[in-house]
């Protein structure tokens, strides 16, 4: 006689232990809300009731988890399951929203989701810009902006919006990317193609080798690539592939990425950053005097001499006058770390305009890691 009947009653018990144990759990996340307001100062408290998404606390979730999991389920559908738990769980303690490129579909969008889950507020953006102001206004708690891609690099409009922004890092996010031709004609009717620069950048290769002759033209966001491609004949988009149900366009080719491990870096931006890990890294943009020889170099040596290792290094044109740079410099540690306080204390004799943009928990992939 089969067990089956026995088996489906284990799993509703099951079940129903799990129901008072999810509640159990928001229960206490509540209380700990709670016990946060009560021990922060009042005139802190607006600022501090508004960080309930702490990403260092959600690192060390998930390691734990990753080190207590004996199967069968693997360590990313775990991970898939306690995201949404703890996304009930920051929604439970107050409305959050997050800004993002839009319109909906984007890669932005996906990494805000595979981040921050299903019960906080996405609210699309025409353009990057507008997803600083949307942070800085108080629009929406947090925002999350493409920063680097492992193909074509450091996205300039969110470099430029930094110089002037007042708001903070407080996490990063990666997003394997997979670019995809979507239009509704043929391959070889296709006279134009939409995208963002990064996806047109991202897929250069291949779009030369296989419609060489079509028009390239950038737009603000992949998903607006797909709006405008599902309008007119002979047009195509790169994006994702979820963009084909979402507009109504037909995938023509899949995976056109000039490389397989194409990954965007995202920053997740709010009023102010988390409280230090093990493992975190700060943003730190100065200016330099060029008229005095070595000045770059002798700042650059700070982080040398205060064993701060450097991950990223990038410069863009201040716009104060011509041939005049704002240097952005990634290093290790928290910006509340005495070694980078001391850094940043001597780095000011070297360097102008010295601001910290944010510190955030290291969650590089590890298979980057070199």
């Amino acid at each position: 006689m089969s067990d089956l009947p026995a088996l489906r009653q284990k799993i509703d018990s099951l079940d129903h232990t799990l129901v008072n144990i999810l509640n159990e759990r928001a229960r206490v996340s509540l209380d700990i809300g709670a016990a946060k307001r009560k021990d922060t100062k009042e005139e802190d408290l607006a600022a501090a009731d508004v960080q309930v998404y702490r990403p260092g606390r959600e690192k060390e979730i998930y390691k734990k988890l990753t080190s207590l999991n004996g199967g069968p389920l693997n360590d990313d559908s775990l991970h898939a399951i306690f995201r949404e738990i703890m996304s009930a769980s920051i929604a439970l303690q107050k409305d959050v929203s997050i800004a993002y490129l839009g319109p909906p579909g984007t890669f932005s969008h996906q990494a805000a989701y595979k981040r921050l889950g299903d019960s906080v507020a996405y609210v699309p953006q025409i353009q990057i810009d507008d997803v600083f102001a949307a942070v800085e206004k108080g629009q929406t708690t947090y925002g999350i902006v493409p920063y680097e891609n492992s193909t074509f690099g450091s996205v300039v409009e969110t470099l430029d919006y930094f110089i002037h922004t007042g708001v903070r890092v407080r996490a990063e996010t990666y997003l394997t990317v997979h670019q995809c031709l979507l239009s509704n004609s043929k391959l070889d009717k296709i006279t134009k193609v939409y995208s963002h620069p990064q996806g047109l950048g991202q897929t250069q290769k291949w779009l030369s080798a296989h419609i060489p002759n079509a028009k390239r033209i950038s737009v603000k966001s992949t998903a607006e690539a797909a709006q405008k491609a599902s309008l007119e004949t002979g047009a195509a988009a790169v994006c994702s592939e979820i963009c084909a149900d979402l507009y109504g366009l037909e995938v023509v080719q899949a995976n056109i990425e000039d490389l397989a491990a194409n990954t965007t870096r995202f920053l997740i931006i709010g009023a102010a950053s988390d409280s230090p890990t093990s493992d975190d890294h700060t943003l730190i943009t100065f200016t330099v005097d060029h008229r005095q020889p070595g000045a770059l170099c002798d700042g650059l040596k700070v982080f040398k001499d205060f064993e701060l290792n450097l991950f990223k290094i990038d410069s863009r044109p201040s716009g104060q006058r011509p041939w005049h740079y704002v240097f952005f410099v990634e290093c290790s540690g928290h910006m509340e770390n005495d070694k980078v306080k001391q850094a940043l204390k001597e780095l000011e004799k070297y360097c102008l305009d010295v601001i910290v943009l944010g510190s955030f928990p290291n969650q590089r992939p590890e298979k980057t890691e070199k």
